[in-house]
């Protein structure tokens, strides 16, 4: 009797087994895929275009890199440099491999799974065709990091929005939010004249920009949620932001100002300023005068091309160099608005007073 009673509880924990197996396999292929819910901190229309906002569109891709863990802080991985769980993984915004899913975040090839237990920590790069240099677990601060050596800014690669991302998270049924920073600098310039000229036939044009004396190359890492670059600290290279002609329309206020050419991203570094020996003494073309003496003679600068027409008259073109304002961080962007400004021709006339001339005195009936 008891060997009965033993067989049919042997029995039921069999039955028990199964159904809980049933279900974890129901629960994990459905309900805990791993998906990712994308949101960027300032982007948006392509790959490999600057995003604007803080929607991820689905047209881009990034690779992902992920690190399992039993313990919730990661102690075992102190000594662990390599991702054990996900490795340089593509993910797009797919209905995946059997192309019977919703669409999602998530790998095209193949689908993974939250783990019952543990914590994964993940590492995002966008975009997909940037390759890190190195990826690996910082155990100072519990975090993936990721390093991007002598990243240049080319023809190119002048609108790829380079950024970062990273996660950590258990078991669950909804996305992980990965929300991605800018790792470079974005430029745009604007043109304006703040006087109305057309009455007096005036047309300003903007032939080009060029932006002098800066380094476009450095060393990207990302640690801590942190953002550093290094490297960059030889600033000879001359980067030709637009060859091309528009008219300067009036504006009353820089926001309302045109915008020339593309917004394009650059590595973040400093202006290069002029390191100043002894300063002038007096004014320019002044007896005396002095000009100031410099230990370094390479500035940052804009150069602006330009003509200027007024009526029947022919265009006059020129070229003005003025120093590069601002410093350029990343995840920022600088707005630089170039305000066509002209003195008016007037006269201010004046008489040379008579000149004295002494001569002889004529007496008269002496």
């Amino acid at each position: 009797m008891k060997t009965n009673q033993l067989i049919l509880a042997v029995a039921a924990l069999a039955v028990f087994a199964s159904c809980s197996n049933d279900n974890l396999k129901v629960t994990e292929t459905v309900d805990n895929e791993i998906g990712f819910n994308t949101v960027t901190r300032m982007a948006t229309r392509a790959n490999d275009a600057i995003i604007t906002g803080t929607a991820y569109g689905t047209y881009n891709t990034f690779q992902v890199w992920g690190w399992q863990s039993e313990a919730a802080d990661f102690s075992e991985f102190a000594d662990n440099d390599a991702s054990n769980f996900m490795t340089n993984l593509t993910i797009s915004w797919t209905k995946g491999r059997d192309n019977s899913r919703a669409e999602a975040w998530r790998n095209a090839e193949k689908y993974y799974y939250w783990p019952y237990t543990g914590k994964i920590s993940f590492l995002a790069i966008h975009p997909s065709t940037v390759a890190p240099s190195t990826t690996g677990w910082d155990a100072t601060n519990d975090k993936p990091q990721a390093t991007i050596a002598d990243y240049t800014i080319a023809a190119g690669n002048k609108t790829t929005d380079l950024m970062f991302a990273n996660n950590a998270g258990v078991r669950r049924a909804d996305a992980l939010p990965m929300v991605f920073s800018h790792a470079l600098s974005q430029i745009q310039f604007r043109v304006r004249t703040n006087d109305d000229y057309t009455a007096d036939g005036l047309e300003f044009k903007v032939e080009s920009v060029n932006i002098n004396n800066i380094d476009l190359s450095g060393d990207v890492a990302y640690a801590n949620d942190a953002i550093t670059w290094s490297d960059n600290a030889t600033q000879t290279a001359n980067w030709e932001y637009k060859v091309a002609t528009q008219v300067v329309n009036y504006h009353d206020a820089d926001a309302d100002a045109d915008l020339y050419g593309e917004a394009v991203v650059m590595v973040p570094q400093p202006a290069n300023v002029l390191v100043i020996d002894t300063p002038a003494v007096g004014t320019p073309g002044d007896p005396g005068y002095v000009p100031a003496t410099y230990s370094d003679d390479v500035q940052t600068t804009l150069t602006i091309g330009y003509t200027m027409k007024q009526g029947d008259n022919a265009a006059i073109a020129g070229t003005v160099t003025v120093p590069a304002p601002q410093e350029w961080q990343a995840g920022k962007r600088y707005l630089y608005t170039l305000n066509f400004k002209l003195n008016e021709i007037t006269f201010n006339p004046s008489v040379t007073d008579w000149v004295d001339v002494a001569v002889a005195t004529i007496n008269i009936l002496d």
